[in-house]
């Protein structure tokens, strides 16, 4: 089916905001009875749409019109997590639901390796179902950290991976036979969180997540930002003190020298002489208020809370929303994240208002099944 401009912009508000009457929908999209009629009837012959079955919706007097819905069965998705150690990996239907999961390690970091194992992972999620049939798989996406793009088939850096300059989109399609795209992870985080998450009902809204690193992704006017050659968001060095701690770039008292998990690990590690704790025993520290880690995640709350107040004073977002694999420290950190953004925030304005997002890593891999969900449908 070859889609207008038109026709994309109908299946979108009804996938995201759906089920939704002929008249609502209509009225969302600026168009006449007969134009929605025109745009929805390839798709409803199609089967991709559907109008919602009789007791789901709201009951109206009078002759029923029943809301139209999109039949997320009728396409499948993989997405697929790369960190330097693992591969996480889901399947999803055009809701982005997770309808099957796996996950494996990654031993080394070199190509060979790792396509076998994003190989044998689709295969995974796509064999032979036990239950009856299942749609082909329409496309792959694959999110990791560093500089990737949905339009272009090359890893142009991933410091974790080591990678530079890696065609995988390319290899991937050659290897599994459809189409590949790549997204920096934490876009593709943002992604889902945009069209099935938090920020469903938001125009604009930011991101940040805090883990191994500080990311931010960013919606503004319902578009995501992506910056020249997908660089928006980059703000793990912001500075935050130039008299504290040093990351391991060398930056003094950046963000990343005082959210990051490894830099909060080495803090607390270093200062009590304890090489062996990990950053979950630094957090159970703080939790039962050692002086110590309390202090090392006050400090870290408190750069946070800069970070987001930055964020909010140059993009005005009507949401920030907080994930990542060390999210769960906010509960030992928020009452000096929200004293910071409060003072850093811009005196105009009121601090913008924070949904914190409990986090898991197919969480991560459900936003590259989402990167290729769009892709298939804006550009495909």
């Amino acid at each position: 089916m070859r889609l207008t401009d038109a026709m994309r912009s109908v299946f979108v508000e009804l996938l995201v905001h759906g089920p939704l009457s002929r008249a609502e929908a209509a009225r969302r999209l600026a168009l006449s009875p007969s134009a929605l009629t025109k745009v929805t009837k390839p798709f409803i012959e199609a089967g991709y749409l559907r109008e919602q079955a009789a007791g789901e919706g709201t009951a109206t007097v009078g002759r029923p019109s029943q809301p139209l819905e999109v039949d997320a069965s009728r396409m499948s998705f993989v997405g697929i997590k790369l960190t330097a150690d693992e591969l996480f990996a889901v399947r999803t239907d055009l809701a982005a639901a997770v309808q099957a999961e796996t996950s494996r390690p990654l031993i080394d970091h070199e190509i060979d390796n790792v396509l076998g194992q994003i190989v044998q992972a689709i295969a995974d999620l796509t064999g032979d179902p036990a239950g009856g049939e299942r749609p082909p798989l329409s496309a792959v996406g694959i999110s990791l950290a560093g500089t990737a793009t949905p339009s272009d088939p090359v890893v142009h850096t991933s410091p974790f991976l080591g990678w530079s300059q890696l065609p995988l989109g390319s290899l991937v399609e050659e290897a599994v036979g459809v189409p590949t795209v790549l997204d920096n992870d934490v876009r593709a985080l943002t992604r889902v969180q945009q069209w099935f998450g938090e920020g469903v009902g938001h125009s604009s809204f930011a991101l940040i997540t805090v883990g191994a690193g500080i990311g931010c992704g960013l919606v503004i006017g319902d578009r995501l930002v992506t910056g020249q050659a997908g660089a928006a968001g980059l703000v793990g060095h912001l500075s935050i003190d130039d008299r504290g701690p040093m990351c391991e770039l060398g930056h003094r008292g950046c963000a990343r020298a005082y959210v990051s998990s490894p830099a909060i690990r080495r803090s607390v590690a270093g200062t009590l002489d304890r090489p062996d704790l990990t950053f979950d025993d630094c957090l159970a520290l703080a939790r039962d208020g050692h002086p110590v880690a309390r202090r090392v995640f006050d400090e870290a709350g408190s750069a946070l809370g800069q970070v987001v107040a930055t964020v909010a004073n140059i993009t005005g977002p009507e949401l920030v929303i907080l994930s990542g694999e060390a999210v769960h420290m906010y509960a030992v950190c928020a009452d000096a994240f929200q004293t910071a953004l409060a003072r850093h925030t811009h005196w105009t304005s009121t601090p913008v208002r924070v949904v914190v997002k409990p986090f898991a890593f197919n969480e991560w891999a459900r936003g590259a099944a989402v990167t290729a969900l769009q892709h298939q449908l804006l550009h495909g």
